[in-house]
């Protein structure tokens, strides 16, 4: 094995304090940076929206408060849920009464950051035009679950917004 090569690099006064905060622990100036390129080097390439949604996932995994769940799971979870005999209280107060807890979180956010939010869970693919969003789904039972936890959260957060159906879309419009 090659002896490591040395090199040397100049910091900017704003990445040189980051880097000093680091070497306070007990790593090595060394084990530092080649930890940071080899990051780097993982997330090369990524647009800078697949980034956001990395701090997004972060987020939401680290608090132990959400799960990774394979859409087909979901959506049978969903339909299951639909031919329960139990179908309006699953829809109607579990729900909605869930939806009403999350809008705790989304207090202080606009509807983009919410919907944006949601979009990284895969429920839906988003776009914009103007003030309005547009989400498109996959299935039927995601466009129900959203549309029901969207009603619920923007008005418990006093969004003043509506939500138009389409087959495969929902709209949103906000006022």
């Amino acid at each position: 094995m090659a002896p490591p090569r040395r090199t040397s690099i100049a910091l900017d006064e704003a990445t040189e304090k980051y880097f000093e905060e680091l070497v306070k622990g007990e790593e090595s100036q060394s084990s530092i940076i080649r930890k940071a390129l080899k990051l780097y080097h993982s997330f090369k390439g990524m647009e800078e929206h697949d980034l956001g949604n990395v701090r997004v996932y972060y987020d939401m995994l680290s608090s132990g408060e959400h799960v990774i769940l394979d859409l087909d799971h979901l959506i049978t979870l969903l339909k299951i849920a639909e031919g329960s005999s139990e179908t309006s209280k699953v829809w109607d107060a579990s729900h909605r009464t869930v939806a009403r807890n999350h809008s705790e979180q989304f207090r202080g956010m606009s509807v983009r950051q919410i919907l944006e939010r949601l979009e990284a869970c895969n429920f839906f693919r988003l776009s914009q035009s103007g003030d309005n969003f547009i989400l498109v789904f996959g299935s039927d039972e995601l466009k129900r679950f959203t549309k029901t936890f969207l009603e619920e959260v923007l008005h418990s957060i006093h969004k003043e917004c509506e939500i138009k159906e389409d087959l495969t879309k929902l709209r949103i419009i906000v006022r």
